[in-house]
């Protein structure tokens, strides 16, 4: 099954990098979002400092590498410490999680093509198991889920962000990144063999997804927002992916604070985000897995 699954996931990621337009858009909307809303509303979120744009870079990228670097500890705090939580630094970690949720959704939009050209009738009768062609698409869409999700870091450092945690931040977060991407890429392959054609898709596409990152923490505190809307992102698969980065690349409860602390601060609040992705990712690949084996020629 794996081999064949490989197979499918092979043939979706070639045809990913042949397609460099969509490669380059893919960039584009996390790219707005941090160069533009992030330095409109930098100093209107209570609690959040300003950004300086540019200002920081330099500064970022030795901060991104800290904990590699050959210095004492005084020195690493300093770096770590400097400037505080801006803004930018509270949205790159939402519009991270966010590009992950809209790349792992998008790939219902590949069985819907395959239908219409035909593909799909060749795979379903082929004598492989049904479950590969699904598992292959979701282990495509979850490597371009992780793939633009770093890309969109390194992006994030540059316009200014801070990753107080470091790389060791970073692959921390990895682990939540995937389990999100395959959950939801699980529920958009089976939503992608039952609908007609992708106009429909891109309208539950616009109906899902849209209420999902609106109702979340991907762009203000949970602590900012009224107490329904509260309830209600709780609730909200995102905010826990939101949250798994947050801590991962800031930290316990936000903050720029040493290694060992970091560890102590989060380790509760991490686990409770996986368990709550792990739950999330098998009701969907369940209900997904569901579905397609549902679906006739």
């Amino acid at each position: 099954m794996f081999k064949e699954a490989w197979y499918v996931t092979e043939r979706e990621l070639r045809h990913f990098v042949r397609r460099k337009v969509q490669v380059l858009t893919s960039f584009i909307q996390p790219a707005v979002w941090l160069g533009f809303f992030g330095y409109a509303i930098s100093s209107g979120i209570p609690g959040l400092g300003g950004a300086i744009f540019g200002g920081r870079g330099l500064l970022n990228i030795i901060q991104f590498f800290v904990y590699f670097l050959p210095i004492g500890e005084p020195l690493k705090s300093i770096l770590l410490t400097s400037y505080g939580i801006q803004y930018l630094d509270f949205l790159a970690t939402g519009i991270i999680a966010a590009t992950v949720m809209v790349t792992a959704f998008m790939s219902g939009i590949s069985i819907i093509w395959d239908k219409r050209f035909g593909y799909i009738t060749k795979l379903l009768v082929a004598p492989i198991p049904r479950s590969s062609i699904m598992l292959g698409k979701m282990m495509s869409s979850t490597i371009r889920s992780l793939i633009q999700a770093l890309v969109v870091v390194v992006l994030a450092v540059l316009l200014g962000a801070k990753i107080y945690t470091g790389i060791l931040g970073v692959a921390i977060s990895i682990p939540f990144m995937i389990v999100f991407a395959a959950g939801l890429s699980g529920l958009s392959v089976a939503l992608g063999i039952k609908l007609a054609d992708h106009e429909v898709f891109f309208g539950v596409f616009q109906m899902i997804l849209l209420p999902l990152f609106f109702a979340s923490s991907a762009i203000v505190p949970l602590a900012s927002m009224p107490n329904w809307l509260q309830f209600v992102a709780q609730g909200n698969p995102l905010t826990y992916a939101v949250d798994a980065t947050r801590l991962a690349l800031f930290g316990g409860l936000y903050m720029p604070i040493n290694w060992n602390l970091f560890v102590l601060g989060v380790g509760g609040s991490l686990l409770l985000d996986f368990v709550v992705l792990m739950v999330i990712f098998v009701v969907m690949v369940v209900t997904g897995a569901l579905l397609f084996r549902k679906y006739t020629l």
